[in-house]
């Protein structure tokens, strides 16, 4: 994976895709929460063997790729999703010619805080 480097404006100018991302993502979860619950319900009612949920299980496993295929490609263009609940993304930056990120929690109006690299959240430092 060739790793890119994010200015503070480049990360900005695409944040509206990225909220977009991880409300989609959010709702995603949800379905899969519900899809799962649903299929326990299902199981415990029926008692039928396994392979009578084989459907019920494939949706599940689907949805699952394909969150994690949108999180996947977010992560080939060096932006990581550290939180969906929180909306919380980091994407690479150098600062001081050093790798770091730029935070940014999807609550924000825009990135306002960096951290490094093994600092996470609780490092988050005003630009």
């Amino acid at each position: 994976m060739n790793k890119h480097y994010y200015t503070v404006e480049e990360a900005n100018r695409l944040l509206p895709q990225i909220k977009e991302q991880m409300e989609n993502l959010r709702k995603s979860r949800e379905e899969l929460a519900l899809m799962r619950l649903a299929l326990v319900r299902k199981q415990k009612e029926q008692k039928d063997s396994a392979s009578d949920f084989f459907t019920e299980e494939a949706q599940i496993e689907f949805s699952l790729l394909a969150a994690r295929q949108q999180i996947d490609h977010l992560l080939s263009l060096s932006i990581e999703v550290k939180d969906i609940d929180r909306g919380l993304v980091d994407f690479l930056t150098k600062i001081d010619g050093k790798e770091a990120y730029l935070c940014w929690r999807d609550d924000e109006p825009s990135i306002q805080y960096w951290h490094g690299i093994n600092e996470g959240y609780v490092g988050r430092k005003l630009i």
